[in-house]
C-alpha cells in the first residue's frame, strides 16, 4: 500500500491540471495509469485523423482566384506548419513546387 501511495503521488504530482482531474477518482496506481493510458491512446487516434485530414488539405491545396499572392502563401505556410506538428513534412523543393502549381495562370512567367 505504501508503493502504491508513492506511485499515485508521483502520477497525480507529474500531471497537469486537466489530465489530473481525469483521474482524481482513481482508488489505485493501477486505475490512474489504465485511465492515462486509454486517454493517451485516444489522443493519439485523433491526431492520425488529424494527420490525414492535413494530408488531403495538402494535397488538394488550390489558390482562391480572388486571393493575393501573400493570402495564398500564408495559408500555404499554415498548412505546413500544422503537418509539421504532426509530424509530416515535405521537402523545401516538393512544398515549393506544389505552392507554384496552385498559382494561376496568371503568376506563370
Amino acid at each position: 500500500m505504501l508503493k502504491d501511495a508513492k506511485i499515485r503521488n508521483i502520477l497525480h504530482n507529474s500531471l497537469d491540471n486537466v489530465m489530473s482531474n481525469r483521474v482524481i477518482a482513481c482508488k489505485t496506481a493501477k486505475e490512474i495509469w489504465d485511465a492515462l493510458e486509454t486517454q493517451f491512446q485516444c489522443t493519439m487516434a485523433i491526431k492520425k485523423n488529424r494527420r490525414v485530414v492535413l494530408v488531403l488539405k495538402y494535397e488538394q491545396f488550390d489558390a482562391k482566384a480572388d486571393a493575393s499572392i501573400t493570402d495564398i502563401y500564408d495559408r500555404f505556410l499554415t498548412l505546413l506548419n500544422d503537418l509539421s506538428l504532426v509530424r509530416k513534412e515535405y521537402d523545401r523543393e516538393e512544398s515549393n513546387t506544389k505552392f507554384l502549381r496552385t498559382l494561376s495562370e496568371d503568376w506563370d512567367t
